[in-house]
C-alpha cells in the first residue's frame, strides 16, 4: 500500500523549487522545466491520472501511513 500525503519532503521540494525559480529568473537563465502552462498541466494531470487508477485498484491511500511501521515495510 502506498500513502499519498503532504509531508516534509513535499515542503522542502516546494521551497527548493521556489528558490531555484527565483534564481533562474533573477539571473535571466532558462528554467529547467516546461515554461508553458500546457507542459506543466501535462505533468500534473499525468500524476493525477496515476493516482486515480491506483485509487480504483485500492493500492493507494490518502493520508499519513499508520504509526509503528504496520503495512509499510518498516519494523
Amino acid at each position: 500500500m502506498q500513502y499519498v500525503y503532504v509531508g516534509r519532503n513535499e515542503w522542502v521540494a516546494l521551497i527548493v523549487g521556489l528558490v531555484t525559480g527565483t534564481l533562474y529568473s533573477w539571473l535571466d537563465l532558462p528554467i529547467p522545466a516546461p515554461n508553458v502552462t500546457g507542459g506543466i498541466c501535462a505533468i500534473l494531470f499525468t500524476y493525477l491520472g496515476y493516482l486515480i487508477v491506483q485509487a480504483l485498484r485500492r493500492t493507494i491511500a490518502f493520508g499519513r501511513p499508520p504509526q509503528g511501521g504496520q503495512g509499510n515495510g518498516i519494523s
